[in-house]
């Protein structure tokens, strides 16, 4: 896998978390600090986990003409690369809000 491909991974997540959380500051201006940066930064991870789900039921459901080991070894590849970006959006949605956190002041 390209390194590029987890650079840009991690700096949308970041910028994501950043966004969130300075629209959370304006909307919900009476959560505390820590409650708009948690919710900002699962955001990101919660909708890669969804996306994640929906790939291994997809290739579980559907009739590809492959054996079963392949389908299992499919499985467990998006499962790996899905908990990977999972957990690569998280760190840098927290990076991100606590960064806009920190702007903000």
């Amino acid at each position: 896998m390209n390194w590029t491909l987890i650079l840009i991974g991690f700096a949308l997540s970041v910028l994501m978390g950043a966004g969130l959380a300075s629209l959370l500051a304006t909307i919900r201006p009476r959560w505390s600090p820590r409650r708009r940066e948690l919710t900002a930064a699962s955001v990101l991870p919660t909708l890669t986990a969804i996306a994640t789900a929906f790939g291994i039921l997809f290739i579980a459901t559907a009739e590809h003409g492959a054996s079963q080991g392949m389908e299992d070894l499919a499985i467990a590849a998006v499962a790996t690369f899905g908990g990977g970006f999972i957990l690569l959006a998280l760190i840098g949605s927290l990076f991100g809000a606590m960064l806009a956190g920190r702007r903000r002041g």
